[in-house]
């Protein structure tokens, strides 16, 4: 119902933020629609773990635009979840390529309930030598052998520099965010160009050739 009445609003009030990610499209040479319908998006996106949740969902200020480098199509969108207490507001990068071939998996920082759970109980890991990764994320899938042709050690340095950047992948698809963070329309295109620097090494192998 919140989501609803936000609608309401917003189709009598232009919204700040819509604005100025559409500004952000134009001078950038993307594609914009002011919002978008979640249930309208593809099956396997409503499966990944930031959106999960059953109230209303929305996607708003949608920038779309197609990376030939990497034979990808891009959108950045503030994704808002109207839940019990609050709205949520996370800002994505998404990326739907036909180079990608992800088992499903979730990098996701850790809990202080994994860290100390860790220091009772092992488990195996993806990409076990990477320990300075694992001391602060935690990778979930259920094929990390596949996962392991799909990333590389190169790629969680890079999630490790950025802090409290979160992944998500599927098959072709790919998210990138910060969870509950709405990034400033200011820093919007500098983010952008560090989530095509993570698909650059992405397609790199250790050796640093392309794959």
């Amino acid at each position: 119902m919140e989501g609803f009445f936000d609608d309401l609003i917003d189709s009598f009030k232009k919204n700040g933020r819509v604005e100025e990610m559409r500004q952000i499209a134009r001078a950038n040479n993307f594609r914009f629609k002011d919002r978008e319908r979640f249930a309208n998006q593809d099956y396997l996106l409503k499966s990944f773990t930031i959106f999960k949740g059953k109230k209303d969902k929305r996607l708003k200020g949608v920038m779309m635009k197609e990376e030939l480098a990497f034979n990808a199509d891009l959108r950045v969108y503030d994704y808002w979840y109207f839940g019990d207490f609050k709205k949520r507001k996370t800002t994505v990068f998404e990326l739907k390529c036909a180079e990608f071939d992800f088992p499903k998996f979730e990098i996701r920082t850790k809990g202080l309930f994994n860290k100390m759970s860790e220091l009772v109980l092992s488990k195996d890991k993806v990409f076990p030598g990477a320990t300075d990764f694992h001391a602060t994320y935690e990778i979930i899938t259920d094929d990390s052998e596949g996962l392991e042709t799909e990333l590389n050690l190169q790629s969680l340095d890079f999630i490790l520099d950025k802090k409290n950047m979160l992944v998500e992948g599927d098959g072709d698809y790919l998210l990138i965010y910060f969870l509950y963070k709405q990034i400033p329309a200011r820093e919007i295109m500098e983010e952008y160009e560090d989530v095509l620097d993570f698909v650059d090494v992405i397609f790199k192998n250790d050796e640093g050739e392309f794959v």
